[in-house]
């Protein structure tokens, strides 16, 4: 039974796209294709000791560690493997299926077929924006260059085998991938804009938020690579900023601590997961829901814009609705999860007063209800809720909060030890009797303190997060500085 090689794959897509005869793999340089005796370094970082290990553990699962047969789109390539352990990799082509001799003569034309239709939809541009509802009168897309098309696979595919965050295209510049943080330039690949609509194949509604507000956030599905994308206008024309949805991931392999699952077993009341763009909040939160599903028996209803995590039910039964598709706002969709029966609710992002009220209700009335905000600490988080509203109903907003609020998580993610790895920090506040009090009164900025007396109440600090991973090798003494807000008490728990 043929087995397939997620990571590799998509290198060796690459190599057939261009006609090229062999993909090298040396720990500390980037992936390199000859053809006809030419090497071309491909535009990625360097491969870590990590990841080539990764390759080669994948190779043997497929239980030969000489030869492997890629399924590619239009037929089968038989590579011969070459592995000098644990530093170098090299396929080398050895045997080509008639669908692909085809492909690789005519790469360019032939790799616009590898972007595929959201399921059960025909789309005249390359691919088409998963989950979007496009107005029957609407006029078709205009369809996708095959040359943008093919850039574009291959930007998505390097993005993917390099573990990058964030890969933004743009009408201005060249595109950018982010990799541990750190930007990389990928050359000869910029995008005019009317490349760019081609590509997205935004219906009439998306078009229409753009025009309006500036930016649409869409999910798109490349080579089996799910993506979530904000398409937005700047001076330069147009940009988007494109993140690939990796499968749900346990705690344990996101680095998180084990007893964060016990979040998922609250009866009822608000969890926030706060933090900066990219601190790996959706990831945390799908992580949960997913021991959730392994372990307790409960309807989840989830309202994303757009949806990220699919999730596939075990013990638990999920309905997941998109905004925009399935509902008209997340408030909108939050007061509908109530006449729908759930245990468990998960929206996406919570941004105005409106879904803050809805949530709160939600919470109040028995559910267990999941969200993010984007805030840079718990009291930050308590400030931002309450400020959204105005001053004759801020009392009211304060007491429901107090009394529905059951925890706030605080993330970010930092640079590893080990090269092309970031490593989560969290900061843990559980609402007890006195948080609650101080929330009630308007005392939100004393919570800190709370967290710092709080280890009883399973309360951990950023502090003391980032000094654990010191001690433990995950970080440098440098990064941990970098992100303290008290250096002070950063220096005297390393000490203890």
């Amino acid at each position: 039974m043929m087995q397939r090689m997620a990571a590799v794959d998509g290198l060796l897509n690459l190599l057939v796209a261009q006609g090229a005869d062999t993909l090298t793999l040396v720990e500390g340089k980037a992936p390199e294709l000859t053809r006809g005796g030419e090497l071309k370094p491909l535009s990625m970082p360097p491969l870590g000791a990590e990841l080539l290990q990764r390759f080669i553990a994948e190779l043997r699962a497929t239980g030969t560690s000489d030869r492997y047969v890629f399924a590619g789109k239009s037929g089968t390539v038989e590579f011969e493997v070459e592995i000098e352990e644990p530093h170098r990799m090299v396929f080398r082509r050895a045997d080509v299926g008639q669908g692909v001799a085809a492909a690789a003569a005519t790469a360019t034309p032939a790799s616009s077929a590898t972007l595929a239709p959201g399921a059960g939809r025909t789309t005249p541009a390359a691919f088409a924006a998963a989950g979007t509802m496009a107005s029957p009168a609407a006029p078709p897309p205009a369809a996708a260059d095959p040359l943008a098309t093919a850039r574009f696979v291959e930007l998505v595919t390097r993005a993917v085998v390099a573990e990058a965050t964030d890969l933004f295209v743009s009408s201005a510049t060249d595109a950018r991938m982010r990799v541990s943080g750190e930007l990389h330039e990928l050359p000869a690949s910029r995008f005019d804009e009317a490349s760019l609509l081609a590509l997205f194949a935004l219906d009439d509604a998306q078009r229409a938020r753009l025009d309006a507000h500036g930016s649409v956030d869409i999910g798109l599905h490349v080579e089996g690579h799910k993506l979530r994308v904000n398409v937005f206008r700047h001076r330069g024309g147009l940009a988007a900023a494109i993140r690939p949805l990796r499968r749900i991931r346990s705690l344990a392999e996101l680095g998180l601590p084990p007893d964060l699952a016990t979040l998922s077993e609250l009866s009822d009341g608000l969890v926030l997961f706060v933090g900066p763009t990219g601190s790996g909040k959706s990831s945390t939160l799908a992580a949960l829901l997913q021991h959730l599903n392994e372990t307790r028996s409960r309807h989840v209803v989830t309202i994303e814009d757009p949806v990220e995590f699919e999730y596939v039910g075990q013990r638990c039964l999920f309905h997941q609705r998109e905004v925009g598709r399935d509902v008209e706002s997340f408030a909108a969709g939050l007061r509908a999860a109530m006449r729908e029966s759930p245990d468990v609710i998960l929206v996406g992002e919570m941004r105005d007063a409106e879904t803050f009220a809805a949530a709160l209700t939600a919470a109040e009335t028995g559910h267990l209800v999941f969200s993010t905000l984007h805030s840079g600490s718990a009291a930050m988080a308590v400030d931002r809720i309450i400020d959204a509203f105005p001053p004759h109903q801020q009392d009211q907003v304060r007491g429901q909060l107090a009394g529905a609020l059951r925890a706030i998580v605080t993330q970010v993610l930092l640079p590893g030890m080990q090269p092309g790895r970031l490593v989560p920090a969290l900061e843990r506040l559980h609402v007890t009797h006195a948080v609650a009090h101080k929330i009630r009164e308007g005392r939100g900025h004393q919570i800190g303190d709370d967290i710092q007396t709080g280890r009883g109440d399973g309360m951990v600090t950023l502090e003391a997060s980032l000094a654990d991973l010191v001690r433990r090798s995950q970080i440098t003494l440098a990064t941990a500085r970098s992100a303290a807000r008290k250096p002070e008490l950063l220096r005297e728990l390393l000490q203890q």
